[in-house]
């Protein structure tokens, strides 16, 4: 059985508390394959064995695995095969991605723009990951597709929230969080880390969707390394999606000059990720022809 649905306050900083978000309950799926994974030794026959029981997730987490994303070196035909090649931690990262969209792309959290958008961002972030060795590219898969999910449950739960959104498109985006606060007494990466707790997505990841739009916290020390390179790598994804949308990443004119800073990359060391990451965000499911 899922969780059952939780109705969520978070304290803001007046003390005042905040009117009420639903968080969906964790699907059923989601728990037992972290309850296996959780185990001193999960086992790749017992993974499989769960992912069966629900034929959409294993039909895709095969055709996913046969695509131009992981680039294996020959075709999997099984869902075991599939675990076996990628891994069982990115396993349990398709999962998720696969459930939450299942779970709240619906209603009036039906957003395509927004889904796209989530889709690209949790994709490049995987990969840059990976290239960079800055995080672990599962974590960083999981951060991308979580780090606005609140926006889907803001709307959900707000029936102005709509309007909000409008108003935030005419602003630079490091307003965003002020209007919803000023609006609806909560904010969407508030949101998105109950979502990610509740779902015991990892704590890391929480923090890091809590301060995604905050980029002086790349100075602080006191915050997880893990946690900062996370935010460093969204920031630059954001630009090469917005990029990829003719559009500028208000984001990274934010904090751009501190992920470089932190990270000791040069501008054209940023242009070359981005021009890799739309490369592949033209084509990303494209699957593999080796036998």
């Amino acid at each position: 059985m899922p969780d059952r649905p939780s109705t969520s306050r978070q304290q803001t900083s007046s003390g005042e508390l905040a009117r009420p978000v639903n968080i969906p309950p964790r699907p059923s799926l989601l728990m037992a394959l972290q309850r296996e994974m959780a185990k001193a030794d999960p086992h790749i026959t017992r993974v499989g064995t769960l992912l069966k029981r629900d034929a959409a997730i294993a039909g895709n987490m095969i055709a996913v695995a046969n695509s131009a994303l992981f680039n294996l070196p020959r075709r999997v035909h099984t869902v075991e095969d599939a675990i076996l090649m990628i891994g069982l931690e990115q396993c349990r990262a398709l999962v998720t991605s696969m459930m939450t969209r299942r779970a709240l792309a619906r209603g009036r959290m039906m957003m395509p723009r927004f889904w796209d958008v989530s889709e690209k961002r949790s994709w490049a972030m995987l990969h840059l990951a990976a290239k960079t060795k800055l995080a672990r590219p599962e974590v960083a898969h999981h951060f991308g597709l979580f780090s606005d999910i609140g926006i889907p449950l803001m709307m959900a739960s707000f029936p102005s929230y709509g309007e909000t959104l409008a108003v935030a498109n005419r602003m630079p985006v490091d307003k965003l969080i002020q209007l919803e606060n000023a609006r609806h007494k909560i904010n969407h990466a508030l949101v998105g880390a109950m979502l990610a707790e509740h779902w015991q997505i990892g704590e890391d990841i929480a923090q890091a969707i809590k301060k995604h739009h905050t980029p002086q916290i790349l100075r602080d020390e006191q915050t997880s390394s893990r946690v900062r390179n996370l935010i460093a790598i969204h920031l630059i994804v954001d630009r090469a999606i917005q990029e990829y949308r003719r559009d500028l990443s208000n984001e990274w004119a934010a904090g751009g000059a501190l992920v470089c800073e932190m990270l000791g990359l040069s501008e054209s060391d940023v242009t070359d990720f981005c021009a890799e990451l739309q490369q592949r965000m033209q084509h990303p499911y494209n699957e593999q022809t080796s036998a």
